[in-house]
């Protein structure tokens, strides 16, 4: 499930994000060093510099005009090499086992083979340089464990919005339509979609509607916040954090899950139904509970829900109030991707400076009332207004066409770290004043929302790595038995037992080792 989130996010996020992701510095024809300055008659030397990274964007072109005014502006010979994700996987490893590695690795996130690749010497440890670059100095300290091994850092995590993950959604307007109120526990969510199912909430007068949405691998659920999601907040008998998977408050969602399959409520093809299907039939209208996230919205799929229902709102669903008083979701890591330097350069500090000033620069924000053609530094990292992109209605328009023409294209995984996620304003980077509402009504719903820091994106357990999928699958294969009635729900305590006997106990175990040795616990913020 978390691979189809941050797949989902990314794909999203893709233009919001990274097409703005520029620097406050004004540009100039090069960029000086600050190790080793150039003798004052003679212009800095130009350093070539090497990459190798993964990306879902269209493949770039070696020759492309952004990338000839970035080597200009930086006074480098920037030769990077991206690589479609889908193929990185396996790509990555074997470039690391060549022995000739770039200058610059970028990956999807710290994964087993980022640990690996740690202990083998890799990767150039960070912390001597991170105060000398202003954007590096924002990451927070939760941020900068996940990329943390014996108290060195070895990687640069780019900026994601850690409260914008897809959340709950659901159809204000069938609500309305069915003077209903917003559900606030299970019990009012179960009665609510069995409304959406059989009360005709579209007064079209068919039976045509269900009320949860849901794909295979039960994406998404009915995640309500953090006690009821898969992150690791309930604790087991002994004490110890637990996935959430296996927790009491997974069962309860499955309990709803069954209860709503049984009633017709939930489409009767959902385990064998792709989440890309599923979501096309939310803004087709026929699910009334969905996920959705505040950036990157799909911008057409909102206007052709728009067109074909010109009453259709959308809102979030608030967190439930959890058994244990609190109330919230579990935020995101607060990065996706990372950007590591080789080991081999550290004797060349030239070459290490360039590399971090460049990084400074596009992680450098610029607020939304300035990503406009009189800011040079958005105007630059774009290609220049009229050559790299157009404004439309006081936005950029994203146009693919004019990609390899910006500067920031070439840099296309590094987004400007803003100071906090209000700060991004997505509701002033879309025109549609359908898709407006929805995203500044979220914004504001989330800006007074508490959210858990998950403590399993801080730390790295070999033995959880080694095992989750598997268990993940084994547990699933459980759920959705349950889910379709081939499984009772009372057997949830038969599917736990299994769990823990394939690996489910000593990845426990593990994960709670090294929490408690170093410290980190999960928190609300």
């Amino acid at each position: 499930m978390k691979k189809t989130l941050k797949m989902g996010l990314v794909v999203c996020l893709a233009a919001s994000l990274a097409a703005c992701s520029t620097g406050n510095k004004k540009p100039e024809s090069s960029a000086t060093t600050t190790d080793s300055p150039a003798p004052s008659s003679e212009a800095p030397k130009t350093i070539t510099i090497s990459s190798i990274e993964g990306t879902w964007q269209i493949p770039l072109s070696a020759t492309g005009e952004g990338l000839k005014k970035l080597n200009e502006k930086f006074n480098v010979e920037y030769k990077p090499q991206f690589v479609p994700y889908d193929e990185y996987g396996t790509k990555l490893p074997v470039v690391m086992a060549a022995g000739d590695l770039t200058d610059i690795i970028g990956m999807e996130s710290a994964d087993a083979n980022f640990f690996k690749w740690v202990k083998q010497g890799a990767f150039l440890p960070l912390n001597d340089y991170i105060d000398k670059y202003p954007s590096l100095k924002l990451v927070p300290k939760n941020v900068w464990d996940a990329v943390t091994v014996d108290g060195k850092i070895y990687a640069i995590p780019q900026y994601f919005p850690a409260k914008y993950s897809k959340k709950p959604v659901i159809r204000q307007d069938w609500l309305d339509n069915l003077n209903l109120k917003m559900p606030t526990t299970y019990d009012e969510l179960k009665a609510v979609a069995i409304a959406f199912t059989k009360n005709d909430p579209d007064k079209n007068g068919k039976n045509d509607t269900y009320g949860i949405a849901l794909s295979k691998q039960i994406v998404y659920g009915a995640q309500m916040g953090a006690q009821w999601d898969t992150g690791w907040y309930n604790k087991n008998e002994q004490g110890q954090l637990i996935p959430g998977i296996i927790s009491e408050g997974f069962k309860e969602q499955t309990q709803l899950l069954a209860d709503l399959y049984k009633e017709g409520a939930i489409h009767k093809d959902w385990a064998v139904s792709k989440n890309t299907d599923i979501r096309a039939d939310f803004y087709a209208g026929k699910y009334g509970i969905w996920y959705e996230q505040p950036m990157g919205v799909d911008q057409v799929l909102f206007e052709s829900m728009k067109e074909q229902m010109p009453s259709a709102e959308i809102t979030v669903i608030p967190a439930f109030k959890q058994a244990d008083g609190e109330q919230g979701f579990t935020s995101l890591p607060g990065y996706y991707t990372l950007t590591m330097l080789n080991a081999k350069i550290q004797s060349d500090p030239d070459k290490i400076d360039r590399i971090l000033q460049m990084q400074d620069y596009f992680r450098t924000f610029i607020p939304v009332d300035n990503r406009n053609p009189q800011n040079p530094d958005f105007d630059w990292s774009n290609g220049g207004e009229g050559v790299g992109y157009q404004m439309v209605d006081g936005v950029m328009a994203y146009d693919a066409a004019l990609y390899d023409k910006r500067p920031s294209s070439y840099f296309s995984g590094v987004a400007g770290w803003a100071p906090n996620d209000e700060a991004n304003e997505p509701g002033k980077q879309v025109t549609d004043p359908f898709i407006q509402r929805f995203v500044n009504s979220t914004v504001e719903l989330l800006k007074n929302t508490k959210f858990y820091i998950n403590p399993l994106d801080r730390i790295h357990s070999e033995v959880l790595t080694a095992k989750e999928s598997e268990l993940n699958l084994i547990a699933q294969e459980w759920q959705t038995k349950m889910i379709v009635g081939q499984e009772p729900v009372t057997n949830w305590s038969k599917m736990v037992d299994e769990y823990m006997k394939k690996g489910g106990k000593e990845m426990i175990d593990d994960v709670n080792k090294i929490l408690d040795s170093s410290g980190i616990k999960g928190e609300w913020k």
